[in-house]
């Protein structure tokens, strides 16, 4: 729509029209037919300004809105976004309702804010230390299932060792057989459960929970399920590769059980 100052132009030509015609009533035909004769390449030329100057002003007007609009749109684009990461927060909140505090133990919720840029380690830092009453040795967990250990601590950050590092080994069972093994971690293969007697009858799928031996885990948190068994090198075991019930790769949110 074209604004009422953008009418100017118009109307002055039309001024300067009906003017040239006026005075030209005051004097002979052929005075009027030469006078518009005369002005006929000036009034084109003016009149195609005036549209030219119309169209140019339509165009700014457009490329106003246009630019209005394309901010709206990325502005929606961005709640959009902003809605489904808090949903996809919400949903991995929402796991961390099945573990319940009790007198013996607290829960101090963490995000994880850096991991090991040199791939040699599976290691990450979170943000609470020290000031949150984290100590070394306490039980890392995400989600359904457990994430590693804390093996560092500052006054207001930790270092964690995930259960897939080489560096990590610890006891788990086999939930419905009962069948104990170690459980190292293999970094990009996930878990290797060892030493498990050689007529297992695990299948793939069972569920694997730390057995609470040694010290290092307490007993029931949930390690991982079976994908498949194989039998050891030297014949006397079967080793099963454990895939984690934490996507370590996409560790977000932590607990620190204290």
């Amino acid at each position: 729509m074209i604004k009422p100052q953008k009418n100017f132009p118009i109307i002055a030509v039309l001024v300067f029209i009906a003017a040239v015609t006026l005075l030209s009533q005051i004097f002979s035909s052929d005075f009027r037919v030469k006078t518009l004769d005369l002005l006929r390449i000036p009034l084109k030329l003016i009149s195609g300004s005036v549209y030219a100057l119309r169209d140019v002003a339509n165009f700014m007007e457009i490329r106003a809105e246009n630019k209005i609009l394309k901010e709206n749109t990325a502005n929606l684009e961005m709640e959009l976004l902003n809605l489904r990461e808090a949903a996809l927060e919400n949903e991995r909140l929402k796991k961390f309702l099945d573990f319940k505090e009790s007198d013996r133990r607290k829960f101090v919720p963490a995000l994880v804010i850096a991991r090991d840029p040199s791939g040699l380690n599976d290691t990450v830092v979170i943000d609470g230390g020290r000031k949150d009453k984290i100590e070394k040795g306490m039980v890392v967990i995400s989600g359904g299932g457990l994430a590693g250990r804390v093996i560092e601590t500052g006054w207001r950050i930790s270092r964690v060792l995930l259960i897939t590092d080489y560096d990590s080994t610890f006891s788990g069972v086999i939930e419905t057989t009962r069948d104990e093994g170690a459980v190292s971690g293999s970094m990009r293969a996930g878990l290797v459960m060892k030493y498990l007697d050689i007529g297992c009858n695990a299948t793939k799928g069972d569920k694997v929970i730390t057995s609470g031996l040694y010290g290092v885990f307490e007993k029931g948190l949930l390690i991982g399920e079976v994908v498949s068994l194989e039998q050891d090198s030297s014949g006397l075991y079967m080793n099963a590769i454990v895939k984690p019930e934490v996507d370590i790769r996409k560790l977000e949110e932590v607990l620190v059980v204290r």
